[in-house]
């Protein structure tokens, strides 16, 4: 069915084909940084200058690229060309370890050729690329105001999953909380079941996008931390010796907090944790990142030094 959508995309001055890394390298990081801009970190646009640069070299460009760019600037996908140039992209990102797993990323086109079904086209197109490429399941994020996007994506079939707002606290930003009496202490090793039991309940669709959820993350394994793959620091709140609250640390330069609460005490306990694991890190030595449910407990994130980046839908579509 892939090559249906596609027929016709011999034709390159006209109409939808696959990306080609070596020669449209340099035009999608334009079409990205167009439709992007606000939402670019010094990483993301550090990320588009060096596609720009590369995209110029031609073949060899494309060679370094596979060397000096991560996979999210070598995206596979769909773009649509017109007169030589590409006006609309959709990437397609595997997920690393996930080979049924993956992203669509950067769907995007230019405001002169919009309303004209590219979006959809490219979309349908990418999806049954991915398909053909073994995906089971097929995730994107789109901003929670972006009414035309997420309708478009639920007309052909993703669902949303859940909306998540990133938040971050600036490295340099004194913290002077004790971290004391808020019944937050260090978690047990033998408590990660139940830590792993409220993430399944609270956080079904993972922790840190695009990755599933996955007991490993909370399991020690003596190891896994110097690799990685398990949180260095875990802090736990129970009541009526119930765990309903955990918050884990986890990264070496800038931290990424994972913050789980039973949503019957949103709002509540959020503090205490938070406060625990600031006054644990040296908080004014590290950036910290993470991810949160939106419009849960705002007042309380912005008064420890958060600032909101970013609210997204996280929408999946499943090939199962």
């Amino acid at each position: 069915m892939t090559a249906g959508i596609l027929a016709g995309a011999s034709n390159a001055s006209l109409g939808l084909r696959p990306i080609d890394p070596q020669r449209d390298m340099g035009q999608v990081a334009d079409l990205i940084e167009m439709a992007f801009s606000g939402d670019l970190d010094r990483t993301g646009r550090r990320m588009v200058r060096e596609m720009r640069t590369l995209g110029r070299m031609g073949w060899v460009g494309w060679a370094l690229s596979r060397v000096l760019l991560p996979q999210s600037a070598r995206p596979q996908g769909i773009v649509w060309e017109e007169n030589q140039r590409i006006v609309g992209n959709a990437s397609l990102l595997p997920v690393k370890g996930y080979p049924r797993r993956w992203v669509m990323a950067n769907v995007a086109v230019y405001p002169d050729y919009r309303r004209r079904g590219i979006a959809r086209r490219m979309v349908g197109a990418a999806d049954e690329l991915a398909v053909k490429m073994g995906a089971e399941a097929i995730y994107l994020q789109v901003q929670r105001n972006n009414v035309a996007a997420l309708s478009l994506y639920h007309s052909m079939g993703y669902l949303p999953i859940a909306t998540r707002t990133t938040w971050r606290r600036p490295r340099g930003l004194p913290w002077s909380g004790t971290g004391r009496g808020q019944s937050v202490r260090p978690r047990r090793a033998s408590e990660w079941t139940q830590q792993w039991a409220l993430a399944e309940r609270v956080s079904p669709e993972g922790l840190v996008w695009p990755y599933p959820l996955e007991p490993g993350y909370f399991r020690p394994s003596g190891l896994g931390q110097y690799f990685g793959r398990e949180a260095k620091l875990h802090f736990v709140r129970r009541e009526a010796g119930q765990l309903v609250g955990s918050l884990s640390i986890h990264g070496s330069g800038m931290q990424r907090f994972v913050l789980l609460v039973d949503p019957a005490r949103h709002g509540e306990i959020e503090e205490g944790l938070l406060s625990q694991a600031l006054s644990r890190i040296r908080a004014r030595r590290r950036s910290i990142v993470m991810d949160y449910p939106a419009d849960v407990a705002p007042e309380t994130l912005r008064g420890m030094g958060f600032r909101e980046q970013r609210t997204l839908t996280w929408m999946m579509r499943s090939y199962r």
